[in-house]
């Protein structure tokens, strides 16, 4: 476990510091999380690693330091990371077409909005995968109505029987809702990227991200299972329904990301949402971006490929992007990079920040980002859908930067 160091010597106020305790305990007493844990480290150091509430309210259960958390979409950072590695082994360019190893991608059709289709104007590359601006969608929004029903039943939890590339071909069985390049849209792309790693790399995504990323970083919790002897850690999901502002979503013993309690096996590795984690694995994931691609004498990325991911990709025709992960509204304070949201105009942002401060987080509103020039990394485990119907991401954060003092 991890060990804290004084924070005095880190550059913090302790009793600003000390006011994540009171915000964890607001939200908790509040009724509007069951659960916390936060992490804050400065110069690869931990300054703050503590937790508030109950892993499982019904059973009394505390949450821990070392409880196990569903990401989610706090997946899509490490499968960036592992399609770059790959790129760079391999020489492959980022706007190499994606259908050089995915064929199906070269015929799919664009919708116009008007019931009709168009072929595509130019192939889908890499980048644009990374970027999420290849016309895919999550159908969540209310532009992309036709394409809303196909994409609710692909992610349904009784799909998951399906392998990997079961579940990319399933996607392209509709068409782009904008030409590549042309639209951000928050979006399947990532599960994409998460298949073209299996492919490039033929090894499945699971065996690659253990080998290459997993063990030489120590993230001995991360996975898409939680083995029966973990299950122990592994925190219950809660959220907001119609009926209950906060209701039990789902248990240890129902979740499919317990294989060996469900009635079919964890076979789809999804490369957009499919990892559970720990507060302190994913520390470690976030300290090799900090340390631009190397920690504990292992170096996953070049200085310059960690600076391509964490560097805003979109040009401003496509900005501003609809959802930065911290509020939910627009902004033209943040781009976005290959995996990451990118702070752009600091000044302007709707929270304390820094230029080029990165992050991203999860639907249930788990969260970390990294400011390299503040050289700090935070992170906010819970497990509460959807995310941001609070706004304790945002608190979370202004806490930890009113508690610097440099």
């Amino acid at each position: 476990m991890l060990q804290t160091q004084d924070p005095i010597e880190l550059g913090f106020d302790t009793n600003r510091l000390s006011r994540i305790d009171d915000m964890m305990k607001h939200y908790i007493v509040q009724g509007k999380s069951a659960g916390m844990v936060c992490l804050v480290s400065r110069f690869g150091k931990p300054v703050y690693f503590s937790n508030f509430g109950y892993q499982n309210i019904q059973n009394q259960v505390l949450i821990m330091n070392d409880t196990i958390f569903r990401i989610y979409s706090m997946t899509k950072p490490i499968t960036s990371v592992a399609l770059m590695m790959l790129l760079e082994k391999n020489n492959i360019s980022l706007d190499s077409p994606a259908h050089k190893w995915i064929p199906s991608l070269k015929n799919l059709q664009v919708s116009n909005g008007k019931r009709t289709y168009e072929a595509l104007k130019t192939p889908i590359t890499i980048r644009h995968l990374l970027t999420h601006t290849a016309g895919f969608t999550y159908g969540q929004n209310k532009t992309d109505s036709s394409t809303n029903n196909h994409y609710r039943r692909l992610l349904s939890p009784t799909g998951k029987k399906r392998t990997l590339e079961q579940f990319v071909e399933q996607q392209l069985d509709m068409p782009l809702i904008a030409q590549p390049g042309e639209l951000w849209r928050y979006s399947i792309a990532t599960d994409i990227c998460g298949y073209l790693v299996q492919l490039i790399s033929s090894l499945s995504f699971e065996e690659y991200l253990h080998k290459n990323i997993f063990t030489p970083l120590k993230m001995v919790d991360t996975d898409f299972t939680v083995p029966q002897h973990k299950i122990n850690r592994f925190a219950t999901l809660y959220g907001a329904t119609d009926d209950n502002p906060f209701s039990i979503v789902e248990t240890s013993d129902k979740s499919p990301y317990i294989a060996e309690s469900n009635v079919y096996p964890v076979v789809e590795q999804s490369g957009g949402g499919g990892l559970v984690s720990t507060a302190e694995d994913y520390w470690r994931f976030a300290s090799m971006m900090l340390n631009r691609g190397e920690l504990f004498g292992e170096r996953l990325l070049s200085k310059k490929s960690i600076d391509l991911i964490t560097t805003n990709q979109l040009p401003d025709d496509l900005l501003p992007i609809a959802y930065n992960g911290i509020v939910s509204k627009t902004s033209m304070s943040y781009g976005f990079g290959l995996g990451y949201c990118i702070n752009i105009e600091p000044r302007t942002a709707e929270t304390l920040g820094s230029l080029g401060d990165y992050g991203w987080g999860g639907i249930a509103d788990t969260y970390c980002w990294i400011d390299p020039d503040k050289q700090l990394i935070a992170i906010l485990m819970q497990q509460f859908l959807p995310s941001l119907t609070h706004q304790s991401r945002l608190d979370f954060r202004n806490t930890v930067y009113q508690s610097l003092k440099d």
